[in-house]
Formats: structure tokens, sequence, C-alpha cells
């Protein structure tokens, strides 16, 4: 498809999904995070909350409690997952029978993941599909090969900046390259430089 043959008001939309489509060339296994931190089924959410805590992280995923002592290459039995949304969700209900419940019964199940060899537009579709901001990756035999987050994301689409600039003046109207410098020059100056 050749982008210069539109109206200039799409000429950005086409070069966006030409962007999009070269996302299939990068494997999610090139920026899945491997050491991904698990909890059994039967801890509580405080456990769970502590592990996020002591981690620093916004997720943890649920295993079965049989798994957890034959983890010979990630081969937990991945069959849930506990969000920061999910715990703002039970503590905001002000039940405090729930922060003695076991996660089985409060986590989200049943689990979205996609296999290794997905494409990194697979993973930005299937997140966008199904509202998630992360993804486990889990062979089609089960294996825990690791999880993407919306954060991986945008660190990959904020490294190939680059790429994208050359992209765009390459195959666009001057007027339009003019444009994408301004905006680059605003996000870089204004907006990461900002606390907000």
């Amino acid at each position: 498809m050749h982008c210069h043959a539109l109206q200039s008001k799409d000429v950005i939309y086409c070069l966006l999904y030409q962007w999009l489509m070269s996302l299939e060339s990068i494997p999610v296994s090139s920026i899945t995070t491997k050491n991904v931190i698990v909890q059994t089924e039967d801890q509580t959410i405080q456990a769970i909350s502590r592990t996020m805590f002591e981690n620093n992280i916004g997720n943890v995923l649920i295993i079965r409690n049989n798994t957890l002592g034959n983890n010979i290459g990630n081969q937990y039995e991945v069959i849930g997952i506990i969000t920061e949304r999910d715990l703002v969700r039970i503590i905001g209900s002000f039940d405090q029978t729930l922060y003695h419940t076991p996660v089985q019964q409060l986590m989200s199940k049943p689990v979205i993941s996609i296999i290794s060899s997905s494409s990194l537009k697979d993973a930005i579709e299937t997140m966008q599909l199904k509202g998630i901001r992360r993804l486990p990756i889990i062979e089609q035999d089960g294996k825990l090969v690791g999880i993407i987050t919306a954060r991986d994301i945008f660190k990959i689409i904020i490294k190939n900046q680059d790429t994208i600039s050359s992209f765009i003046n390459n195959q666009t109207l001057p007027h339009l390259g003019e444009l994408y410098e301004r905006f680059t020059q605003y996000w870089s100056e204004d907006l990461l430089h900002k606390n907000l």
C-alpha cells in the first residue's frame, strides 16, 4: 500500500497502519520479562499484596499448589492472576473477610495468554481486545515463559522512536514529517520531563 496516493488526512492513518504491521516482525519472546513472580492458589490477598510490595510489581501469577515444587523450567500451571486493579476492587469492597480468603476465589481467571512465537502486534491486539495490561507468555505445553506488560510495549515504542521518525519522514509529505518532528520535540521536552 502506498500512502502517497491518499488524501493528506488519511496519510497518517495509513502510515500508522504500516508501522503497526511492522510490529509483526518483533516476537514477544524478545521483550518478555522472564523472572515472573508466582504464588499458589491457597495464598491470601494479604500475602499477595506483600509479595507485590516487596518485589515492586503490579501483578502476581497464581499457580496450582502442586506445581510449585515441580519448577523444572517454569513448569507451573498458571490458573489466574492478581493485579493492582484486583487489589483495589477487593480492598474497596470493605469486606474484611476477603483479606483472608484464598486468592483462588478472588483472582482473575481464566488467564488470557499468548505463546512466545506471537508477535508484538499480536500482544497489542490481544491486550486491546481483552482490556488488559499484562499478558503471560505460556507455551502450548503449559510452560510459563514470562510475561509482557503494556509498560514493556511502551518502552519498545519509545526505543524505536527513531525508526518511526525515519519511516514517517521517508514516506510522507514534507508537512507531515514536520508535524511529527514538532510532536516528538513536545513529547521529549515537555511531557517526559514533567513530574505528573
